[in-house]
């Protein structure tokens, strides 16, 4: 009868075991960061580019809300503050002025008196958002929002 000695490992050999173990997994979860997409698109309003506003993603399965900024009826977001692929509820706000001046205090003079703005756009594209864009898989993507009374 063959017998075949038992041996162990010994204990440098499974302590250098976990350590690669764990680095490999270190590394697989740094690498495993989602990818972004750069976002860009224009906005209008009764066929009339928004002046000046916000888009804001926020993801329908939760996390962080990604915002672009309007500028003459554009907005972009760059790759590096992109978007996650996914569904989200987009929320848009634009401003203009009333050409009213705000009451002004002691301190404020007629050349600092303030303009005081307005929030136009319905709250179904901001508060009561009923707008959502499913973000692919790319490197950019564009969503242009044509909004209307």
């Amino acid at each position: 009868m063959n017998s075949w000695p038992i041996t162990r490992p010994s204990s440098h050999h499974f302590c250098r075991g976990v350590l690669l173990l764990l680095i490999t997994l270190t590394l697989a979860a740094c690498s495993s960061e989602p990818s972004k997409v750069a976002v860009s698109g224009t906005v209008t309003y009764d066929n009339q580019p928004v002046e000046d506003g916000q888009v804001a993603f926020e993801p329908v399965a939760g996390g962080k809300m990604q915002f672009g900024i309007i500028a003459d009826g554009r907005y972009a977001i760059p790759k590096q503050y992109g978007l996650v692929p996914g569904e989200y509820i987009v929320r848009i706000t634009a401003s203009r002025p009333t050409g009213k001046l705000a009451e002004t205090d002691a301190f404020l003079t007629e050349e600092t008196s303030l303009e005081i703005n307005e929030q136009f756009l319905p709250s179904k594209y901001n508060s009561a958002s009923t707008l959502t864009v499913d973000i692919a898989d790319a490197d950019q993507v564009t969503h242009d929002f044509a909004l209307s009374r």
